[in-house]
């Protein structure tokens, strides 16, 4: 019997790695996991919600 998680689905055709990234809040400075693939995130202790692209040119 085939294993249907093991099948090729069209939205997991992409293989790139992915890893989680420790940004600063914006707001309180608490450092807070967004990974590579995402581009906003909630801090988990103010729950402020920031863009990556716009920390990461700051």
């Amino acid at each position: 019997m085939k294993d249907r998680r093991l099948e090729e689905k069209p939205g997991c055709s992409d293989k790139r790695a992915l890893f989680p990234e420790e940004i600063a809040c914006p707001q309180c400075g608490i450092e807070t996991e967004i990974w590579n693939d995402e581009t906003e995130a909630s801090c988990k202790k103010c729950g402020t919600l920031f863009i990556k692209a716009n920390i990461a040119s700051s």
